[in-house]
């Protein structure tokens, strides 16, 4: 199975319910990246992994145009209905990989990419494909959750969203999302590393469609959590956390 398979299935599965996922459709990380994009600004923006378009529908009123890229068929499908309840005009949607985008170098002035680059199979990959597009000065504003600089911990969060969705990569730490964006040839700044991202666990379970065996043992792990995890993901009954970071990219 290539790289970009598991992705495919998973996605392909599940699309309707990002339409309306909240974590996705809405909250201050996107609010961010939008203002970000706007105070920019310039012709042309692309959303990489733009999974159902929430994102490119909020950025693209700012530009002339928009182009929104993502690996699964089913998610683009679902995006264009969320596009066009929008009313969006400037906006299109194309199927390709990360790391083979099909767009002109130095040709995007804003790249936004929001809670899919853990899914990445070539996080390093797509980097240099977003920096190949950046024109000089372009602005690149990634989103994603990562993980505590504690490898246990770390390794414990992976874990579980591995279970949870065979198609999750890597949540990597703040460090490890910097150093791939500047070995991508990008100057980086930390715009924000205190978000959370608040997850009931049932509903994050049933949207992935998780297997009933593999559903088990993440509520398992959760529940049997040694304590530095149950702090630092705020595990408690029913609920838990991951940080969000907002990390800016400039090529």
């Amino acid at each position: 199975m290539s790289g970009i398979e598991p992705v495919q299935k998973q996605f392909g599965r599940t699309a309707a319910a990002y339409v309306d996922s909240p974590n996705h459709a809405k909250g201050e990380d996107l609010d961010r990246i939008v203002a970000l994009a706007a105070e920019h600004g310039g012709e042309r923006i692309v959303d990489v992994g733009t999974g159902v378009g929430h994102t490119l529908r909020r950025v693209a009123p700012h530009f002339r145009a928009a182009v929104g890229v993502d690996a699964t068929r089913e998610m683009l499908e679902a995006g264009a209905g969320v596009l066009a309840g929008a009313g969006l005009t400037n906006a299109m949607l194309v199927q390709a990989d990360a790391t083979a985008l099909p767009i002109g170098s130095r040709t995007a002035d804003v790249v936004t990419s929001r809670l899919a680059a853990h899914h990445f199979a070539d996080a390093a990959g797509a980097f240099r494909e977003i920096a190949r597009i950046l024109r000089p000065g372009g602005l690149f504003v990634l989103v994603d959750n990562y993980a505590p600089d504690e490898p246990v911990l770390a390794r414990f969060i992976n874990e579980v969203e591995t279970l949870r969705d065979p198609s999750h990569v890597r949540n990597y730490t703040v460090a490890g999302w910097r150093e791939l964006l500047e070995r991508a040839g990008m100057r980086t700044t930390v715009d924000s590393d205190t978000a959370v991202t608040q997850l009931t666990t049932e509903k994050w379970l049933e949207r992935s469609q998780t297997p009933p065996d593999r559903a088990e043992e993440v509520r398992r792990r959760l529940r049997t959590a040694p304590p530095a995890a149950v702090e630092a993901f705020q595990i408690g009954p029913t609920t838990f956390a991951v940080r969000k970071l907002i990390l800016i990219g400039r090529a």
